[in-house]
């Protein structure tokens, strides 16, 4: 019998090494798709859409409810809008998210996907990151938004994909927050842009709201260390 069961350890062993050297790995932790369909969602606000990949993402993984997404960038704002012009379950606003109603200068990156409105550091001026051109955007607080659009108050998922500027739009919720069923939001462990937030603090003060992290998933690293984070937290209340 301990043969037996030595040899199907082996067996096991084996069979995950072969996987892992074709590039398949176990999936153990569930993704953002996995919490939005367990969450019964059916509003997504995508904040930092850029040109719709997240959006499309979650079409081709079979999310047929409403998708709102905002992205600043003019340029990129046509893209997302040409993309998306099919869709009528999807709409999109030329606006940034932030603590206040106003306008504020973002940062146009050599990647588009990185554009900020916060300045670089160090390390993220040799990266992507960096600034080719400014631009002024609108800003305004999502709790004026929602406020605005009552419609929008059912089951939300909320992402958020603002390069340094995520606890902003979360501060930005306000009272509104409370009414999010999840929050998906970039969170570097190495940091691109000044003034960013420690990713410990980010997880503490969305426990003081009620919100407890549901998974992260990595998605960028820089050698054998982890950059970035994708956490998504769900609301406990």
């Amino acid at each position: 019998m301990k043969t037996i069961v030595a040899l199907l350890q082996k067996a096991r062993r084996t069979a995950r090494r072969l996987f892992r050297n074709a590039g398949y790995q176990r999936r153990i932790a569930p993704d953002f798709f996995d919490i939005m369909s367990h969450n019964g969602i059916d509003v997504v606000i995508d904040v930092g859409a850029n040109d719709g990949d997240f959006g499309r993402d979650i079409r081709d993984r079979g999310y047929k409810g409403l998708i709102v997404s905002f992205e600043p960038n003019p340029v990129v704002f046509e893209r997302l809008s040409n993309s998306i012009a099919g869709d009528p379950l999807w709409m999109a606003h030329q606006l940034a998210f932030g603590e206040e109603d106003g306008e504020a200068s973002l940062f146009l990156a050599v990647n588009d996907t990185m554009s900020s409105l916060k300045g670089l550091t160090l390390f993220g001026e040799n990266t992507g990151a960096k600034a080719v051109d400014r631009v002024n955007v609108k800003i305004a607080r999502l709790e004026t938004f929602l406020g605005q659009n009552p419609d929008l108050m059912k089951n939300i998922y909320l992402k958020i994909d603002t390069q340094g500027f995520e606890m902003e739009v979360l501060s930005g919720a306000g009272a509104s927050l409370s009414h999010i069923k999840a929050i998906q939001a970039e969170i570097s462990l190495v940091h691109t842009y000044v003034n960013e937030h420690d990713w410990l603090e980010v997880l503490h003060w969305m426990r003081d709201k009620g919100f407890e992290v549901a998974t992260a998933i990595c998605n960028s690293a820089i050698a054998a260390q982890v950059r970035e984070f994708d956490f998504v937290f769900v609301n406990r209340k």
